[in-house]
């Protein structure tokens, strides 16, 4: 039973990490009068076409942006999961992970808002917590993988 109860902690902790990540987007999205999404894609697009990248350092810089709002969007899904269904589909797991390297957005959503509201910006640092935050998510979701819970079924009683 206590393998079930951390089982489902870990997972639960993991899901309140998306969703704060979530929340956190929309809020500061929202404080800096942006409307979330929509002004990234048009700033992007802006941006993208003031910087003249073509070929394929465009192509790259596009899709790297995508990855991140898949990111961002993947959030709503995953925070569902892991809070609600207490579990989460591999494949989804290891294309967020996937992504979440590639956009270098930390899976422990206090990481980020530590830095902004202490005003850390040390690289190193940064760098080293996001490394530290996405081992201790693959190793504890992958733990609790490998611990299902048992059905109703085969459980027995008394």
């Amino acid at each position: 039973m206590r393998i079930m109860s951390l089982k489902n902690n870990v997972l639960v902790f993991w899901g309140i990490m998306d969703g704060l990540a979530l929340v956190s987007y929309f809020y500061f999205s929202l404080q800096s009068g942006n409307v979330p999404f929509y002004s990234d894609i048009s700033s992007f697009y802006t941006h993208f076409s003031q910087l003249g990248a073509s070929g394929l350092m465009g192509v790259i810089i596009q899709v790297m942006f995508f990855i991140n709002i898949a990111l961002i969007v993947s959030l709503f899904f995953s925070c569902w999961s892991l809070i609600v269904k207490k579990d989460i589909h591999s494949i989804f797991f290891i294309g967020q992970e996937i992504a979440r390297l590639l956009s270098l957005k930390c899976s422990l959503a206090l990481i980020p808002l530590f830095m902004h509201f202490t005003g850390y910006s040390a690289a190193w640092g940064a760098f080293l917590l996001f490394f530290v935050s996405e081992a201790l998510k693959i190793g504890s979701v992958v733990w609790a993988k490998r611990h299902p819970v048992p059905h109703a079924d085969s459980m027995i009683t008394g």
